[in-house]
C-alpha cells in the first residue's frame, strides 16, 4: 500500500492551473475547517505548497513562520514550485468511509494520547512537481 493517500484523475481530483506562483479557485466547503480555534468555509490550494484560508498565498517567501502578515494556512509543502515545468497539484474533500477510516487509523497511531475519528477530510497531493528554476527532472512528492 502507497504512503501515499490516492489521488489523481481516478478519485475525480481537482488540478491547480499549471503556473508559476499559481493558486486553485476559491472551493467552499461542504464541511467547516476548523485552524486555531477558526472555522473556514472555503480554502486555496497554493501551488507553491500551502492551504490558505482567508486569501491566496501565491508567491513563495522564504520567511519564518508565522508570517509577519499574519495569513493563516497549513503549509504542507513549503516550496518554490513552477508546475509549468512538471508536476501537478491535485485535491479534494473526502467522505468515502474506507479512507477515512485509514486517516482516522493514521492519526491515531501518531498521536495516540487523543481520541480522533475522521469524518471529513480535505486531501491535497504535490505530485512530481519541479520546483523554480530547475532545469532537470528534480521532483518531489507530497500529500496532506
Amino acid at each position: 500500500e502507497s504512503l501515499l493517500y490516492p489521488y489523481g484523475p481516478d478519485q475525480r481530483d481537482k488540478k491547480t492551473p499549471k503556473l508559476d506562483d499559481g493558486t486553485s479557485e476559491k472551493i467552499p466547503l461542504a464541511v467547516p475547517f476548523t485552524f486555531y480555534k477558526e472555522k473556514y468555509q472555503s480554502l486555496y490550494v497554493n501551488n507553491n505548497g500551502v492551504i490558505s484560508f482567508d486569501t491566496r498565498v501565491s508567491q513563495y517567501t522564504p520567511d519564518p513562520f508565522p508570517l509577519a502578515d499574519g495569513r493563516p494556512f497549513v503549509a504542507p509543502y513549503w516550496a518554490d514550485v513552477n508546475n509549468v515545468l512538471g508536476g501537478d497539484i491535485f485535491y479534494r474533500e473526502v467522505t468515502d468511509p474506507t479512507l477515512l477510516q485509514r486517516i482516522t487509523e493514521n492519526i491515531n497511531q501518531y498521536f495516540p494520547s487523543i481520541s480522533f475519528k475522521a469524518t471529513w477530510a480535505f486531501v491535497a497531493t504535490w505530485d512530481h512537481v519541479a520546483y523554480y528554476g530547475s532545469e532537470t527532472n528534480k521532483v518531489r512528492s507530497a500529500v496532506v
